[in-house]
């Protein structure tokens, strides 16, 4: 087993009513074979779709009824398994551990989240955290499983492209693709690179800028010219400087005259402090008379009721005694008991006599009190009369003498403020457009000069000498004809095989060379114990050996068997997988997981149950 990555352990359908369609695997080799139609295809896709691939498998009509697909993998450790699971229509997995943890992982890979299938794949490959160049300025972004997936997935399109094993033939990806590789071979990622600007980008910027430039130093001269200056910046300064002279002038001219207006204002404030003062006084004078006057109307009142009493009380002494009107009795014989105590009316009368003498005494009274506040109403009212006149006086003063002097002062200190301001403004102009021709002029020479270019993200064929070795020892061990040496150029991102390249060889040598490449790629990692995932998957690197296009030359038959000998031999502490329509050698079986599919009655049938 290999220090970092993983092995495919068992891939399974399942569904409900419909027996486990199953297929497992293990270390060193393993050769899925069977014709066409047998579900070898299918596997292949179920097991890219459960790495993290965004293509949903073809559904043939015999998995129409399976609705889960699970995929067992296994860790550097032999025992640490593990299961994915994802619906076989879309969305998310769900992992379960060899401690029956269960933990959900995203379908789509997102730097820095630890909650997805590709950043988990990556922990177990020793890629976490790795980082890869994407284009030519050097911006970087983390690695995905899925650059891994393109060099140890292999199905039967791509194994006979013409495109580097490398790249996808997408160019927006090629400088990624390229640092990928670069990343496996060196095991150095690109994280400590500094990208710098697309120099497209950046010209484009600077004519922006400098037309923004032009743009508002225009603008700022047109300011210039609306204040109507004459002269240079030069006299602008001595003009300045005049003419602050005479605003400070009019400033102290200002500030005399607000202090002797401070003044007067100061004085007619005390002077409406003291008017303010006899008025509240002349206020409660004035109505405490009209509350002596509404007391002597009460005293008046009660003089006119105790006369009233006083005189019946005379009248009923004067009256004779009669029969009583309610029983009749004479006087001699009504009984008086009732009346004992009470007062005469003779005594009724005396008392309201003296009363209203006292009434009168205080009636008297008042008189002089109403006749005292009379005086003093007057008296306040003569001093509230003067104080008016003083109010006046300092409000006259105020007016007539200080406000016209205030407002010549004022006009002044505008005056010489607006034409400080004018100077001002155009000198602050005239140092803007200094500033601004100097942003240009600074500008122009950086467009003249030239920028720094990142070395390109291709990988050298130095730098690929020890890998192409370990293609050429591979193809040698198949006994590839006419087979002299393997480089690698810089310009394809491919392989040289004897001096011609690998893309303008027929589909037979294109598929077995790609072959070649891929798990070339496995060993060198394997033999400098570099990161990697571990595993190739190739579907259908011989079959179209055997039926070489019209500019091939036939090959010998014992290439095929050489094949599968070798990597038997070379990749038992690792994984291969290979898919093949014909079945591998006979004497194979005791080195490697063979698996055949016989698409008839007898044997396994295919990847589906025959009686689903």
């Amino acid at each position: 087993m290999a220090i970092t990555g993983f092995e495919i352990r068992r891939l399974t359908l399942v569904g409900s009513g419909v027996p486990n369609a199953e297929v497992q695997f293990r270390g060193g080799l393993n050769v899925v074979s069977g014709p066409s139609d047998t579900g070898k295809t299918f596997i292949v896709q179920c097991i890219d779709y459960m790495l993290g691939g965004k293509d949903i498998p073809k559904l043939i009509p015999e998995a129409s009824r399976y609705e889960t697909v699970r995929l067992v993998l296994s860790g550097p450790k032999e025992d640490d398994e593990v299961v994915l699971e994802r619906s076989i229509r879309g969305g998310d997995f769900k992992l379960v551990s060899s401690a029956e943890t269960v933990r959900n992982l995203s379908a789509k890979h997102t730097a820095g989240d630890k909650n997805s299938l590709s950043q988990y794949l990556l922990s177990l490959s020793g890629f976490s955290g790795k980082k890869v160049r994407k284009n030519k300025q050097g911006v970087t972004r983390e690695v995905s499983f899925r650059d891994l997936a393109r060099l140890v997935l292999i199905d039967e399109e791509t194994i006979i492209s013409s495109t580097s094993p490398i790249l996808s033939g997408q160019y927006t990806g090629a400088t990624a693709e390229s640092a990928v590789f670069r990343l496996l071979l060196t095991g150095v990622d690109d994280s400590s690179l500094i990208s710098h600007e697309d120099p497209k980008v950046a010209k484009g910027k600077q004519a922006g800028k400098i037309e923004m430039l032009e743009l508002l130093l225009n603008q700022t001269e047109g300011r210039m010219a609306d204040l109507q200056l004459e002269g240079d910046a030069q006299a602008w300064q001595g003009q300045l400087a005049q003419i602050e002279t005479l605003f400070e002038k009019a400033q102290t001219e200002l500030a005399v005259e607000q202090q002797n207006a401070a003044q007067l204002e100061g004085m007619r404030r005390t002077e409406l402090n003291s008017l303010r003062k006899l008025e509240s006084r002349l206020g409660v004078l004035r109505e405490f008379q009209r509350r002596f006057e509404l007391l002597e109307q009460q005293y008046r009142s009660d003089l006119r009721r105790l006369e009233s009493i006083a005189e019946a009380g005379a009248r009923l002494t004067q009256m004779n005694e009669e029969r009583c009107p309610m029983c009749g009795a004479e006087a001699e014989h009504q009984e008086h008991e009732h009346q004992k105590g009470e007062a005469t009316p003779e005594d009724v009368a005396q008392s309201c006599l003296a009363e209203a003498a006292k009434i009168k005494s205080l009636i008297s009274d008042l008189h002089l009190t109403r006749a005292e506040n009379d005086r003093e109403i007057g008296r306040l009212n003569d001093l509230c009369s003067q104080a008016k006149e003083s109010v006046q006086a300092v409000a006259r003063q105020l007016t007539e003498m200080l406000k016209p002097r205030v407002e010549v002062a004022l006009l002044r200190l505008r005056e010489s403020q607006a034409d400080r301001d004018a100077y001002r403004r155009a000198l602050e102009l005239h140092g803007r457009v200094k500033e601004l021709q100097g942003l240009m002029a600074n500008l122009g020479q950086k467009s003249s000069g030239k920028g720094t270019e990142l070395e390109s993200a291709r990988v050298r064929s130095d730098e690929a000498e020890a890998f192409s070795q370990e293609v050429e020892s591979l193809l040698r061990a198949w006994h590839f004809p006419g087979l002299s040496r393997v480089t690698f150029s810089e310009g394809d991102q491919d392989i040289v095989i004897s001096g011609r390249a690998r893309s303008s060889h027929g589909k037979g040598v294109r598929a077995i060379a790609h072959a070649a490449f891929n798990l070339a790629l496995l060993k060198y990692c394997l033999k400098d114990e570099r990161p990697h995932p571990g595993f190739v998957l190739i579907d259908s690197p011989l079959v179209v050996y055997r039926e070489p296009d019209t500019d091939e030359d036939g090959f010998s038959h014992d290439v095929k068997d050489a094949f599968y000998r070798s990597i038997a031999e070379t990749f038992h502490a690792s994984q291969v997988i290979i898919f093949e329509n014909e079945d591998p050698p006979s004497n194979l079986n005791s080195y490697a997981n063979i698996i055949r599919f016989t698409g008839a009655s007898h044997g396994r049938q295919g990847f589906i149950p025959k009686d689903v």
